[in-house]
């Protein structure tokens, strides 16, 4: 897995009147720029292998009133899985075993897995992860690593990282329409829980040599992601979904989206982009920073074995735009959208042409309004669900109906249409 965190330039344009893996190294810390003025003195809450969650958003101690106000986030179900958390990725093996004999020239594959669950997970609980292949027949089974979580909390874990985890005999060449399932087990209580299940297309291309005999069956394989393309994200107080150990601030809330884009390592790596925030028509706010705020990045990146168009990176834009700001008076350079309510629009430059816009709406009272779509497709996350309209051709051939059918693993949004 590549991690890594670029300038991308985002425009965030508003026109009048409208929260997940992963492991933690999933996270890289953003390369943030921070503004020369004063900056007052904050107390971090304190840090755990789990982290904290909220049902129905998020209020930081102090008044929750005007420019005070986070904004109120998705419900959070209990004992749930964060669905935007799980990511599946395959690791291409250089060999094959066919009928129990070793086969060096062909390639084949097995999957590792990362997710959050939503606490609470009792005393004696176990997760495991069940794959099924694309053939429809039982395959690995994997227990994950587990922790109890009181309610409130969530714990994020990961199987099939090790070799150890999965015999190189199971490793298999099969594609297309894979499945999964999440349990969890407490032999203490007796019971036995399927948390979440789900299925992901499983993709091949060849490498090297084609012509050559030897080579023939040498492919790299990976997991389709086409359907997040057109599924975003915004947030301001993250504290269901940000990075374990390193908790949001308590005393601002900044605009942060999200969204997904697909193409090479290097587009991925090293495209360059910035954002910009445009309300009624005139820019207020961007994430290229300098002497102000800004901030962006990789939050994850779903990648083959070898290198590919067939890279997604989950990537994220933080402008100096504040949704709640609690000391104002040290971030003069931000917008304060809690002053500002209405529509906006959101729009992305990757190396300088026109990729992604969105559109969300700012309320009163410090809260950005929740499109209701993670909550009604029990998402589990904090962030807010948005459309984006994908524009260009620089994330190359992709399924634009794919979120109909395959989006979170065959479970589609609910109230949800791509632009």
């Amino acid at each position: 897995m590549r991690i890594t965190t670029r300038s991308t330039e985002i425009i965030l344009l508003a026109a009048l009147a409208i929260s997940t893996p992963f492991a933690t190294a999933q996270f890289p810390i953003p390369k943030i720029k921070i503004p020369k003025t004063p900056t007052p003195v904050t107390t971090p809450a304190p840090t755990s292998q789990s982290s904290a969650v909220t049902s129905g958003g998020v209020t930081p101690p102090g008044s929750a009133v005007n420019n005070q106000a986070p904004s109120s986030g998705p419900l959070i179900p209990p004992t749930s899985v964060n669905m935007p958390s799980i990511q599946i990725t395959l690791r291409t093996q250089r060999d094959y075993y066919r009928n129990g004999q070793r086969d060096q020239e062909t390639w084949s594959w097995v999957p590792k897995i990362v997710y959050r669950v939503n606490g609470p997970i009792t005393a004696g609980g176990q997760l495991l992860v069940e794959f099924t292949l694309p053939s429809g027949k039982p395959w690995v089974k994997l227990n994950c690593n587990t922790k109890e979580t009181k309610e409130g909390y969530w714990w994020e874990t990961e199987c099939g990282a090790n070799t150890s985890e999965i015999k190189d005999e199971e490793a298999t060449i099969e594609t297309g329409i894979a499945g999964f399932k999440i349990d969890l087990k407490n032999e203490l209580e007796g019971t036995n829980k399927t948390l979440f299940s789900g299925k992901f297309k499983v993709g091949k291309f060849h490498v090297g040599v084609v012509d050559l005999p030897k080579f023939k069956n040498n492919f790299s394989y990976y997991v389709d992601y086409d359907w997040n393309l057109p599924i975003g994200y915004i947030y301001d107080y993250d504290n269901m979904d940000h990075r374990a150990g390193y908790p949001p601030s308590k005393t601002e809330g900044r605009l942060t989206f999200v969204t997904w884009f697909k193409g090479t390592p290097d587009l991925m790596n090293f495209g360059k982009h910035v954002a910009y925030l445009y309300y009624q028509g005139k820019q207020v706010a961007d994430s290229t920073g300098g002497d102000k705020y800004g901030a962006e990045g990789c939050q994850v990146e779903d990648a083959p074995s070898e290198d590919s168009p067939y890279t997604y990176c989950r990537h994220y834009f933080t402008v100096n735009a504040t949704v709640w700001d609690k000391q104002a008076e040290y971030h003069p350079m931000d917008f304060p959208m809690y002053k500002n309510p209405g529509e906006y629009e959101i729009k992305v430059l990757e190396n300088g042409k026109l990729v992604r816009t969105a559109k969300f709406t700012m309320g009163l009272g410090g809260k950005l309004i929740d499109t209701g779509i993670g909550t009604q497709s029990g998402l589990g996350t904090g962030r807010i669900v948005i459309p984006v309209q994908v524009l260009g051709d620089q994330d190359g051939q992709w399924d634009k109906n794919a979120w109909k059918t395959e989006a979170f693993y065959q479970h589609p949004l609910t109230g949800f249409t791509a632009p």
